[in-house]
């Protein structure tokens, strides 16, 4: 879906409005007064989440974000808070940073938070936006897209909700029976709810969906408003969460496989108090497909808005924000630069394709563009040899600098146990053994196989191994070209020992490079820059690695099914058993290094509960158990 930002307009009284739905942000008597008295006060907060490890919030308009900061001013001030605190809001027309800077100036007190929220105030694009604060204490995870929508997507445990948007008869939608519905799938026994609302068909739609509802003296000049406390008539009633009962929250885990995905994780597992003990058969972490120089990092974007599109644009702005905050641009041997990338078109068909997928979603020019070649040339700083789509956030990443880092951060939560080929999984009553022949590796509750291709070992996954062959580039043979290239194959800016071209496709197991790709190579160089130098391949180094790849070009992040499982086509797949405690983080091909950083983080806060980081339905697209349905139901045809 299109993302078109709010507008502001300022009432005679100074109150910010939307000129679309002809209603103010907030009351007139104070926005910022009205967070605290009507939401804060409403959910018993902060008292409400003392002591607790952590607490969740929803809300159904983030606007000009004065509840947010409100709640964050309060967690900060008062002590015995719960050790992490989720905001989750919907919005379906976000505020440029500049507009809410614009309004943020009316609360002075707030200046420092809010300040903080714009530094991280993400772009425009439909999906989820998690922003971290307070060292990852506090948790914003923005959802840009219509509310009943998102809440129908959104899976999590909710402590509190804040039900907030602008007035039933300007924007029916967000007070509708169907969005009502799923608050009561989402929501805690004993949760409570406030709202400055008192419509009859609210407090009707509250009742219905399960909660108990009281009339409250209101704020300002309205004369009431609604409090109301979650009471399902029974525990079946709720069924949030996929499976919650086959992932188990434990304190311990093992990873097997070091490359972008198991560092990654391990880093995410690490930061939320998990001992963790990574497993790698080679000597050092990333020497698989993970250890070239270098890769691209930019998203596949898709007219239809498919699976596949939607989860590599997300993984894309995750990974972007997520490196440089964790890993240091460090020179003179720096790990990656998001300074831009291109992507040209293959021919004027597809370059016909690109500007309608551009057009289609309404991308903001700060995500994705169309530039023609002259334009494409200047922004590589050397000709290149179409038009085509830049990136201004993509670049490069470099896998062997990048996931010592991330293992570095771990500190003693890592055990490393390198150069040791896991050859066994044994299932105890309590979690896992994971042995090289018989030399025990690690005793755990939690395993992940991050192994890429190799993972099929341990799992009944549908993993094909890709061979992929770089050549390497040295620095200064492309002088003036300033950022990666793509079309049907890339080239990177050849300094810092990065520079080279890829990557060759095939199904074979040959390890040992070939003369027939690099000259590939080299062909697919003359695809990429209008005036490519002259190489004698037979100079240049190669690389060969291979990808794990999947039949749906998706990857695999989630609990492993059990062998036995009775999978039937009307099954669910939040209704297959898994084995308890194994989960799989591979199949993520050519877009390892979007792919993994993102899904770690998702996948590590799922095996604490905490709300995704997808919307259900990307879930579901990349459950490792997905092939096993899918069969079922072609049985059945």
């Amino acid at each position: 879906m299109p993302i078109v930002p709010g507008e502001i307009a300022f009432s005679e009284n100074g109150i910010p409005a939307s000129p679309a739905y002809g209603d103010v942000y907030h009351s007139a008597d104070g926005g910022l007064q009205q967070a605290r008295n009507v939401f804060l006060q409403g959910c018993a907060l902060p008292s409400a989440w003392q002591g607790a490890s952590r607490f969740v919030i929803l809300e159904t308009g983030f606007g000009l974000g004065l509840n947010f900061l409100a709640t964050w001013q309060a967690y900060r001030e008062r002590p015995g808070r719960c050790a992490r605190l989720h905001f989750i809001s919907a919005e379906k027309h976000p505020l440029t940073q500049d507009t809410l800077a614009r309004c943020h100036r009316a609360w002075p007190e707030l200046s420092e938070l809010a300040s903080q929220l714009r530094e991280q105030w993400p772009l425009p694009v439909a999906g989820y936006h998690r922003l971290g604060f307070d060292e990852g204490r506090v948790q914003l995870t923005l959802v840009f897209d219509d509310a009943e929508i998102a809440l129908k997507q959104l899976d999590a445990s909710v402590d509190a909700i804040y039900l907030d948007g602008f007035s039933p008869a300007r924007n029916p939608d967000i007070w509708s029976p169907a969005l009502l519905v799923q608050l009561k799938r989402l929501t805690r026994p004993g949760a409570r709810l406030a709202t400055w609302c008192v419509a009859g068909a609210v407090r009707q739609g509250l009742q219905e969906a399960g909660f108990n509802v009281e009339r409250k003296p209101g704020f300002g000049h309205k004369k009431e408003r609604l409090e109301a406390t979650f009471t399902p008539l029974s525990p079946g009633e709720r069924g949030w969460g996929e499976g919650a009962g086959s992932i188990s929250i434990q304190s311990s885990a093992a990873i097997i496989g070091a490359g972008i995905a198991g560092a990654a994780l391990a880093r995410a597992l690490c930061s939320r108090g998990f001992q963790v003990t990574l497993i790698e058969r080679h000597p050092a972490p990333a020497m698989g497909a993970s250890g070239n120089p270098a890769g691209v990092v930019r998203p596949q974007l898709a007219l239809d808005d498919s699976f596949n599109g939607r989860l590599s644009r997300q993984a894309f702005l995750h990974t972007v924000k997520l490196i440089p905050s964790l890993v240091p641009r460090l020179t003179p041997h720096p790990s990656h630069a998001f300074d831009g990338v291109l992507q040209l078109a293959r021919d004027e068909e597809n370059a016909v394709h690109m500007q309608a997928m551009l057009a289609a979603h309404a991308y903001p020019v700060e995500f994705a563009r169309w530039v023609t070649q002259e334009e494409a040339g200047e922004f590589a700083g050397v000709p290149v040899a179409a038009a085509g789509m830049y990136f201004p956030h993509g670049g490069w990443m470099t896998g062997p600098r990048v996931c010592p880092t991330l293992l570095d951060s771990c500190g003693a939560s890592l055990t490393r146990r390198f150069t040791n080929q896991a050859t066994r999984l044994e299932q105890t009553s309590d979690g896992w053994r994971v042995w090289a022949n018989d030399m025990l590796l690690a005793e755990t509750a939690n395993v992940t196989l991050c192994s890429a291709h190799e993972a099929v070992q341990f799992a009944n996954l549908p993993l094909t191994p890709v061979r992929g062959q770089i050549t390497a580039l040295p620095d200064g043979c492309l002088p003036g070209l300033n950022i990666p290239v793509t079309r049907e194959g890339y080239v990177l800016p050849t300094r810092h020992g990065i520079g080279n071209i890829g990557a060759s496709f095939g199904f074979d197991d040959d390890h040992a490079p070939r003369e027939s790709d690099q000259e590939a190579n080299a062909a697919r160089l003359s695809r990429l820059l209008q005036l490519p130098p002259a190489l004698d391949v037979s100079t240049l180094e190669a690389r060969v690695s291979f990808r794990a790849a999947t039949p749906d070009r998706l990857p695999f992040a989630g609990a492993i099914a059990c062998d036995e499982a009775d999978i039937r086509p009307e099954t669910p797949l939040a209704g297959i058993s898994r084995r308890p405690g194994l989960f799989a983080l591979t199949g993520l091909g050519a877009r390892g290094l979007v792919w993994g950083p993102f899904l770690a983080g998702a996948l590590a806060a799922r095996l604490e509960h905490e709300p995704w980081h997808l919307p259900r339905d990307l879930w579901q697209a990349i459950d490792p158990a997905r092939f096993l349905l899918r069969e079922a139901r072609r049985k059945r045809t």
